[in-house]
């Protein structure tokens, strides 16, 4: 029943059982939880559950933020508006039929995804551990003039981790994802056609370059909002699909290894991480001796007034 619901249903509010309207994250969490709970392909045998469950998920990472829910109350008002136009009886739609959010994902499509797991219970600790990425990021981020202070940075995280996304992907032989570079999908490949075409008939040298989008600009990440749940999602990609660290720049063996040995899901707890570790080496030079810095400040004192030294030999009679 609860697969027939959810790939029957009309807009992502729906699939999770949610009325279409603003809602506490927490609240879609539990939904999306008890939801996959129930039609989980580990948990459940029907033949579309896997269907169930990937529009169930998507649905869950279009929700799990205040953007992704006005723009998601956007589309189904305007989806409403449409249906009562041309009179559209949703009933009359076989069960699994693909409905206004597309139809059933491909298995290449799945394997970029965070949720696809085998077992229920490696599913269970991949949405742990993006809750606790949420929430370290949301705390190191969110909070007024320090969340402007840190777009820039944030920017280059996301940067960073769509670059790293892609060779991860790409290595493991995961078709194009949504969240690589822009300037590395398909569409970003149409463009630089239609713009190589443009150049055969353009009126001056150059002006089919200025069709080509500057993927430096990126807008939308002037947003902290959606540049924080950006990087939340591409985060959560790059260690729980590849069990890779951005802030570290590796692999770890496992998730119980990066558990165990990654200092954090930001970039500040890697550094205070490594706070204790220079303190030691800073007190080690005390105790070892005279400062360096002041030692090197020191000799070029002693050099300088060496030269003077010199200049008054020369200027004695």
């Amino acid at each position: 029943m609860a697969v027939a619901k959810i790939l029957a249903a009309a807009n992502p509010f729906a699939r999770l059982e949610l009325e279409p309207e603003a809602v506490d994250v927490a609240v879609v969490r539990s939904h999306y939880r008890r939801l996959a709970l129930a039609v989980h392909p580990d948990k459940c045998k029907e033949p579309q559950a896997k269907e169930a469950f990937q529009a169930l998920s998507e649905a869950f990472e279009k929700l799990s933020s205040t953007v992704g829910q006005a723009q998601c109350l956007r589309e189904a008002g305007l989806q409403a508006k449409a249906a009562k136009a041309a009179k559209v009886s949703r009933a009359a739609r076989a069960p699994g039929a693909p409905g206004p959010m597309g139809g059933p994902p491909t298995d290449e499509e799945r394997k970029a995804r965070w949720w696809d797991t085998k077992t229920w219970e490696e599913f269970e600790e991949r949405l742990r551990h993006r809750e606790r990425a949420e929430a370290a990021l949301r705390l190191r981020y969110e909070g007024g003039l320090r969340l402007r202070f840190s777009t820039r940075k944030m920017r280059e995280h996301v940067r960073a981790a769509e670059r790293s996304v892609e060779h991860l992907d790409r290595n493991a032989g995961m078709t194009e994802s949504p969240l690589w570079p822009p300037e590395s999908t398909q569409a970003a490949r149409e463009v630089e056609e239609e713009v190589a075409k443009a150049r055969q008939t353009e009126p001056w040298p150059g002006a089919a370059n200025e069709l080509l989008p500057n993927y430096n600009e990126r807008l939308e990440l002037n947003d902290p909002a959606l540049a924080l749940q950006r990087l939340l999602e591409l985060l959560t990609h790059l260690r729980a699909v590849h069990r890779y660290c951005l802030f570290c720049g590796c692999t770890y063996d496992s998730a119980k290894d990066m558990d165990e040995h990654c200092p954090g899901i930001t970039e500040e707890e890697h550094e205070e991480e490594n706070i204790p570790a220079r303190d030691a080496e800073e007190k080690e030079a005390g105790e070892a001796g005279e400062d360096p810095l002041e030692a090197y400040m020191a000799s070029i004192d002693a050099e300088a007034e060496q030269q003077r030294q010199k200049g008054k030999r020369k200027k004695r009679p």
